[in-house]
């Protein structure tokens, strides 16, 4: 994947995503984009800030972080992509979802590009109406793909201070007091996955609805939200077993689009016997379910857990 081009759309915009390639030795280095100076990604000496928008924006050059060694639970090796650059030109053929095109404004003109000025400042201008829709799917796909948390608007850090304003007076001076270090696990993407990603969202094309219910959820447990976390465990559940159902051929009258986990699960036991068997934590994912939609019982870690395994597998 590194040292790649990789076609998709950004809103009404045609996007390549390169990606920096592998010099000798081993090191990441910055890709060559066409008509931009050698200065504009050379290394920079001294610190360099670790995040673009760090970056003040009369900037001549820019020196990121383009990749690391994945520091994650997986198999084999893995690197963590950290940069990409991207080039764009004007495409008026390419498909612009809802979200995509409210971002630019019906309201502003009759024409997709309401933006006065040179080429090169119109591309820029609706690239940037249009990039953070882009990247919350391209995330979406990424995250179902590599169980990755890649929600850039609630960030969990894998290190951080535990109470960051907390200082505790220890010898001669203020210390902070504890910080908290995870390890996550991924799944490496590889090559084609990341291709098919970017076509995919190119495409204005979401995950099916089953599995960006688990991400949500997924989402839900890192950030404490357990009861949330169960309702949308469950419906993911409910969205698979339903749709099955609806497409079985199975010469039997269906349930009602409006019957619950229980129907559909006998439904498919009685009719699709080779296609579905029961989940052995079936019941704990209802139960816990029922509790939390119907009473505000909040599940427990160990209900959470249980009912997580099962909507995966049944996914």
């Amino acid at each position: 994947m590194l040292g790649g081009r990789f076609e998709t759309h950004i809103g009404p915009l045609s996007a390549s995503i390169i990606t920096p390639p592998i010099a000798d030795g081993g090191r990441v280095i910055a890709p060559k984009l066409s008509d931009l100076p050698h200065n504009a990604l050379a290394p920079l000496l001294g610190e360099r800030p670790h995040r673009l928008d760090a970056y003040p924006a009369s900037a001549t050059g820019i020196d990121p972080e383009w990749a690391t060694e994945y520091a994650a639970h997986h198999t084999g090796g893995a690197t963590a992509l950290r940069a990409v650059c991207i080039e764009l030109s004007e495409s008026p053929a390419a498909p612009i979802h809802n979200d995509i095109h409210s971002a630019i404004g019906d309201h502003e003109s009759t024409s997709r590009y309401s933006i006065q000025g040179t080429p090169t400042a119109r591309i820029a201008d609706v690239a940037g109406r249009n990039i953070e829709a882009w990247y919350t799917r391209l995330a979406e796909w990424v995250t179902v793909l590599t169980e990755q948390d890649l929600d850039h608007h609630h960030r969990i850090y894998d290190a951080s201070l535990i109470a960051p304003g907390l200082r505790v007076w220890q010898g001669e001076s203020w210390n902070i007091s504890a910080s908290r270090y995870q390890i996550p696990t991924v799944i490496p993407i590889d090559l084609s996955a990341w291709r098919e990603t970017l076509l995919h969202i190119g495409e204005c094309k979401r995950p099916p609805l089953e599995w960006q219910l688990l991400v949500q959820a997924a989402k839900a447990v890192d950030r404490g939200y357990y009861r949330r976390a169960m309702i949308d465990y469950a419906t993911a559940a409910e969205v698979c077993l339903s749709r099955i159902v609806q497409t079985s051929t199975a010469p039997a009258s269906k349930p009602s689009k409006k019957s619950n986990l229980h129907t559909w699960s006998n439904w498919l036991v009685k009719h699709e016997p080779i296609l579905y068997t029961v989940d052995q934590d079936f019941d704990v994912l209802v139960n816990a379910r029922n509790n939390a939609a119907h009473r505000g019982i909040e599940p427990s870690p160990d209900d959470i857990t249980t009912s997580a395994r099962c909507a995966h597998r049944i996914v």
